[in-house]
């Protein structure tokens, strides 16, 4: 039996036969309840809120327009990440649109680290800058805040992060989540509130810069929902025909045919993410914001470089952390927290998605430096990593973040007793479950399908792609793929109908997963283009088998290493084969784990009792031999008739008669052949043994031979034989099973 890596939660009991009921309830699986929400869901039109909304929007505007008009220096102070290199872009764009004396500074991630920078705020102050406006960031900045007051510096703070209690000293606040805000939607991401503040500015809605706020808001991850929905949706038709020169010349470089959420996500991101993970983030500023052509393309060349290395680093590292993980047995804790020195800092966050998709477990992966550890936290949707990160406040010299993301620092003292802590955390709220939509027949399955799915797009954090369970489901063929053969690529059938599947990052099941397996998957349809073909493709996010499952080795290696962790039970009935672990199977032998069948067995009863019995589950067939045909296979009713001719013609004779056994040995017949052909014939009285004499009867009553126990069971074991070597792979798993 093969396991699951999640527990499934199925939201709707019943399989699912027709598109009307499904749409239904995927529709109640996001909350959208009635015509109304279910229409605005699907609605194509814009929808947003007046961004005067926020409560400290009019005098956010009546100070800026101040500045503007009193040629004042503006200083947009941002993050280095995309959510906040596309709001500090939305904003200069905006100002310089404005006739702004506005200027944009992204502290560098190693020597600054994230958020207000006391220093830095002290040159802005030096070169008499009168207002700074944080984007992505500056609602934990208590001190900068406090610094900029006393030098009678106007500070507004554009945030999304989780508020602490108590709040900087501040001109305003944009921030939809603090305490008293009256804006109705309290997850915007940081370039969000940036396109909201670009939006009161401006007096309109910003068409061309909402392409700038959807990537931020995706590549942040954010709840998918509302105004996120409505950002995200219209941001892709624009990116589609973008008005920034360095996105054009990035969609020409990464050589982007379509747009959708995994453009951003696994193309746009990761390169406007590069610079301020491997560098910094002002280069990725200045790439959306450039009306220089000639500068935009080296720009474009300089990220792309940057996102090369970028993937270099990630993929060792990956390897280094995983190594790790084994090695100190951290993948036994609830949290898993992995550290090692000289980790480039940069790509942590990249790392702790990879080990995420890998362990299904929160992850936090720390480089250690010279003061200690810093690093990058991802979660599962219940476990709240801000949350849980303020109950270890004690433990940490520094923390940040949001629900799904965080950044922390911590003394190299503190590393176990975190551990710990978060593994305590962990235990009684961490469920590790996977949502799945319904249960699918297969005859919904088709290309049409896959398409009418669409209309949910985008899809992403509270708006998951659909997922569904097609259960028992044929295994037709099963193979590892791509570098280091991390996927699998298998074929699927039930009844008549057939589907393609890829499960990406388990290539390692693949050892686990046979032909002919009645297997449970989960996943979501994809259309697949390959060689100007579109298939319908199924994307397994989770796979198990409920059934007793049979290992085909007999004209394989068996790699004892590979199920090093599974317990195993190796049976023997006549010979181990050098396996010194072996056991000899007896009928009274207590199988308590899955088992290894190291030679053939002397009857299907004994193979019975093995595969029926209760505590076994996977069986792995070896079924070594020495001699494709035993002497037994040579006994045939044509031989034994040439026997029985030469014992009538001595008529009586002793059992060991040299005379006798010689002649029979000239004929072909050793002594063990000789031995199992009198004792058929003593069965079906041809002869009697009396006092070590042989008596052959006069006479015989006619039998059939296989009257004969010993002769019936030569025949089983011919039989048993041929079925177990030379039947093939599929026939020797369906005679098992049946």
């Amino acid at each position: 039996m093969l396991d699951s890596q999640f527990k499934w939660n199925l939201l709707s009991k019943n399989e699912v036969n027709n598109e009307e009921e499904l749409m239904n309830i995927l529709f109640q699986n996001r909350n959208l309840l009635n015509d109304i929400e279910k229409s605005r869901f699907l609605s194509d039109e814009l929808s947003l809120y007046d961004p005067f909304l926020f409560k400290d929007m009019h005098i956010v505007i009546k100070r800026i327009n101040e500045a503007i008009l009193k040629n004042e220096k503006i200083m947009i102070y941002g993050d280095f990440d995309v959510d906040g290199v596309t709001g500090v872009a939305i904003l200069y764009k905006t100002l310089k649109k404005m006739n702004a004396n506005v200027f944009y500074y992204i502290p560098n991630r190693f020597n600054e680290g994230y958020g207000p920078n006391q220093k830095a705020f002290e040159t802005f102050v030096n070169h008499d800058f009168k207002v700074i406006i944080t984007v992505d960031n500056g609602i934990t900045g208590i001190l900068e805040g406090e610094y900029l007051k006393s030098v009678e510096v106007d500070l507004i703070i554009t945030d999304h992060h989780e508020p602490k209690s108590q709040l900087p000293s501040a001109y305003a606040i944009l921030h939809p989540k603090v305490v008293g805000e009256s804006y109705p939607f309290k997850d915007l991401s940081g370039s969000g509130v940036a396109f909201k503040l670009a939006h009161a500015l401006l007096g309109e809605v910003p068409y061309d810069l909402i392409d700038l706020a959807c990537l931020g808001t995706y590549c942040d991850m954010v709840s998918l929902h509302d105004e996120n929905r409505t950002i995200v949706k219209w941001g892709i038709k624009q990116l589609e025909r973008t008005k920034h020169l360095g996105l054009r010349l990035l969609s020409q470089m990464a050589n982007i045919k379509i747009i959708d959420e995994n453009t951003l996500g696994f193309i746009y991101g990761p390169r406007l993410n590069a610079p301020g993970r491997m560098d910094t983030g002002n280069v990725s500023v200045r790439l959306l914001t450039t009306e220089d052509i000639k500068e935009a393309q080296e720009l474009v060349s300089d990220i792309e470089a940057l996102n090369n290395d970028r993937k270099t680093k990630i993929s060792t590292i990956t390897d280094e952390a995983i190594e790790e993980i084994t090695m100190h047995n951290l993948s036994q804790n609830h949290v898993i927290v992995v550290a090692k020195e000289n980790w480039h800092e940069g790509v942590l966050g990249i790392i702790c998605n990879r080990l995420l998709a890998i362990y299904h477990k929160p992850i936090i992966v720390l480089t250690e430096t010279e003061f200690g550890y810093k690093g990058s936290a991802r979660t599962l949707e219940d476990f709240p990593l801000h949350e849980n990160l303020e109950k270890c406040k004690d433990l940490l010299d520094k923390f940040g973040g949001h629900k799904m993301a965080a950044g922390l620092t911590l003394k190299k003292e503190n590393l176990s007793l975190f551990r710990e802590r978060l593994h305590e955390l962990a235990q009684a709220n961490l469920n590790n479950y996977l949502k799945i939509d319904c249960s699918l027949n297969e005859n919904m399955i088709s290309s049409k399908l896959t398409r009418d799915l669409d209309k949910f797009r985008p899809f992403g954090i509270n708006n998951q792609k659909p997922l569904f369970l097609l259960k028992d489901i044929e295994v037709i063929t099963c193979k590892p793929v791509g570098e280091k053969n991390k996927h699998l690529k298998l074929k699927l059938r039930k009844n008549k109908f057939f589907l393609n599947a890829i499960a990406f990052n388990m290539g390692n099941l693949f050892y686990n997963i046979n032909n002919n397996d009645l297997v449970d998957v989960v996943g979501t349809f994809e259309l697949n283009e390959y060689n100007n073909t579109i298939t319908n493709q199924f994307q397994i996010v989770d796979i198990k088998c409920s059934h007793k499952q049979f290992f085909d080795y007999r004209n394989k290696v068996f790699d004892e290493t590979v199920y090093s962790d599974q317990n195993l039970t190796y049976l023997y009935f006549e010979k181990d084969y050098g396996y010194s672990q072996g056991e000899m199977f007896s009928n009274e032998l207590n199988l308590s784990s899955d088992v290894v069948l190291i030679d053939l067995p002397k009857s299907f009863e004994d193979l019975k009792h093995i595969v029926n019995h209760p505590n076994v589950f996977n069986v792995y067939i070896l079924f070594k031999y020495d001699d494709l045909f035993s002497q037994e296979h040579l006994i045939t009713r044509a031989k034994l008739a040439r026997i029985y001719q030469v014992y009538r013609k001595y008529k009586q004779f002793k059992q060991n008669d040299e005379q006798l056994i010689n002649q029979l040995e000239k004929l072909g017949f050793n002594k063990k052949i000789q031995n199992i052909s009198l004792q058929v014939f003593f069965e079906l009285n041809f002869v009697i043994i009396k006092d070590n004499e042989i008596i052959v009867v006069e006479n015989p009553v006619k039998r059939q031979l296989t009257e004969s126990k010993t002769f019936q069971q030569i025949i089983n074991q011919v039989e048993l034989k041929e079925k177990l070597i030379l039947s093939t792979s599929s026939d020797l798993i369906k005679i098992l099973k049946n």
